[in-house]
């Protein structure tokens, strides 16, 4: 599955300047790793020393946010787009 990825302006600098960048996966999850392929700086950003998701990272799929834990379960379509943000906290 082909979807455009779009990057938040503090991730553009490790993208070339990039605003969307097309990646592939039938998750969410396969997505992300396989856009660090591709630009393997914004692995330092989007994954731990782990391999798993940062806390902080959330994406936008389908007008919905989704949380690290269920981006391995998010299943993906042919053409959809992806937003990577921050989660955000406070009150």
């Amino acid at each position: 599955m082909t979807v455009r990825v779009l990057i938040p302006p503090v991730l553009r600098n490790v993208t070339g300047g990039r605003r969307a960048i097309e990646s592939q996966g039938r998750t969410l999850q396969e997505v992300l790793v396989n856009l660090t392929r591709e630009h393997p700086a914004l692995a330092l950003h989007l994954f731990d020393e782990r391999g798993d998701v940062r806390r902080h990272v959330l994406c936008i799929h389908d007008s919905s946010a989704v949380r690290p834990v269920d981006f391995a379960s998010r299943t993906i379509r042919d053409g959809d787009e992806i937003i990577i943000t921050n989660a955000l906290a406070g009150g």
